[in-house]
């Protein structure tokens, strides 16, 4: 070996070790990635038109049979939402068809647990609400609802709700076409409506439920079976007051309503509401004539 060659071997380092990479490194390496991604996530909520996300579900809803207007929708990432000239048509052929109506409403939604599951939180104020269907009617000045509602995976591609819900309202006024008895339109203002019901399971339970009027009270108790046929089974009490006797005195209607076997001793009105939302059953209880004490 000669002398050039050994200079050559002792300029020639060996090569390191390679360093070990660790889940930290790594991290570090994707990290400029992660941030990029999670600042256009934050802006895509924060800056995207999420108007234009609800047309695109509501023309997605319409498509699959459920055509729901709206003039004007605004919505905020904050969840904070407003919609004005809303109009839901429900279930029904002709003029058996019910349509719900909203002039404004506006509240506040869990945005993000809507997005990403299947969470409901929901507070809504709604003004000017009308519901109309057949020989029946429905109109709100001002409506409340709270909602804490949840789907749940029940096996396969089916869910159930379950959570509470709580409607209150003030000066509603029912309109009813009553072409059998009194032969004319019955109109009942109320002061106050609260409906309390808690869902468990697609078994919505009504909890309390009540309508406080100057002409009528009304108690509604009862449950409805969530599906694609929704069931009803709801039992409804009405008590009309003394100014509802004298307001439709020229009819006396205590004599229809004895007449008819409807009015109960107490002075109620009762109805079993069985059937589906949009073929509903409704069934006056039949009055329980009180026999007199017999003689000793």
């Amino acid at each position: 070996m000669t002398e050039n060659e050994n200079t050559e071997d002792l300029q020639t380092p060996a090569p390191p070790p390679e360093p070990e990479r660790t889940w930290q490194s790594t991290l570090k390496r994707f990290a400029p990635v992660l941030a990029g991604l999670a600042a256009f996530l934050v802006g895509l909520v924060w800056f995207a038109p999420l108007e234009a996300y609800t047309i695109l579900a509501l023309r997605q809803l319409a498509a699959s049979g459920y055509h729901v207007e709206v003039g004007d929708l605004s919505i905020s990432a904050f969840g904070r939402y407003k919609v004005e000239s809303l109009k839901i048509p429900l279930a029904g052929d002709g003029d058996k068809q019910g349509n719900l109506k909203i002039a404004e409403a506006k509240g506040r939604v869990a945005l993000l647990s809507a997005l990403l599951g299947d969470k409901y939180d929901l507070t809504t104020e709604a003004v000017i609400l009308s519901f109309a269907k057949g020989d029946f009617a429905l109109k709100i000045d001002s409506l409340e609802i709270k909602s804490l509602l949840e789907q749940t995976k029940s096996g396969g591609t089916g869910k159930l709700l379950n959570g509470t819900v709580s409607i209150e309202a003030e000066s509603a006024q029912v309109t009813y076409k009553e072409n059998r008895f009194l032969k004319e339109e019955i109109v009942l203002p109320f002061l106050k409506i609260v409906l309390k019901a808690r869902a468990q399971q697609n078994q919505v339970a009504i909890e309390t439920g009540e309508a406080m009027g100057r002409l009528v009270n009304a108690q509604i108790r009862g449950s409805l079976n969530l599906g694609p046929q929704t069931e009803l089974n709801l039992n409804l009490v009405i008590k009309p007051t003394e100014e509802f006797y004298q307001k439709y005195q020229d009819k006396d209607p205590k004599t229809l309503l004895r007449f008819a076997n409807v009015l109960q001793d107490d002075g109620r009105i009762e109805f079993n509401i069985k059937g589906t939302v949009a073929q509903p059953v409704v069934e006056p209880v039949t009055a329980v004539a009180v026999k007199p004490p017999t003689a000793p």
